[in-house]
C-alpha cells in the first residue's frame, strides 16, 4: 500500500473519523518531539543539572521559611509604633493637598474672548 492510496483511503472516511486520526497523529508526533527534546537536554547539560540541584539546596537552607516570613509581616501590621519617617511623609502629603486646595479656591475662571 503506497502513501497516496493510504491518504485517499483516509479521505473517503467520514469527517469525525478524519478528525480523530488528525488528533491521534498530533499527539503521537508531539510525544516523540518532546521526548527527543528531553533526552537531548539530559545529554547536553548533565553537569549543570547536578550543580543547580546543589545550589537549590543551599538556597533553600538560607531562605527563611514561609511561616517565618508570614509571622514577620503579620506582626509588622499590628505594630502600634509607626516610624517617624512615615509620619513625616504623611504630613507632607497632607500639607501639599491643602496647598493645592487653597490655590484652586483662589483661582477664578477667566472669561474667554469671543470672536465672530
Amino acid at each position: 500500500m503506497s502513501l497516496i492510496s493510504f491518504i485517499e483511503k483516509i479521505q473517503k472516511k467520514p469527517r469525525y473519523v478524519r478528525i480523530q486520526i488528525l488528533w491521534l497523529v498530533v499527539f503521537v508526533s508531539m510525544f516523540l518531539i518532546v521526548s527527543l527534546w528531553v533526552v537531548s537536554l539530559k545529554q547536553t547539560f548533565p553537569t549543570t543539572i547536578v550543580e543547580k540541584e546543589e545550589s537549590f539546596k543551599e538556597l533553600k537552607e538560607n531562605v527563611p521559611t514561609l511561616i517565618e516570613t508570614l509571622r514577620a509581616s503579620i506582626s509588622g501590621l499590628f505594630d502600634k509604633d509607626e516610624p517617624e519617617e512615615f509620619l513625616k511623609q504623611e504630613n507632607q502629603a497632607k500639607d501639599k493637598k491643602e496647598i493645592i486646595k487653597e490655590k484652586s479656591e483662589e483661582i477664578q475662571p477667566a472669561r474667554l474672548p469671543l470672536s465672530f
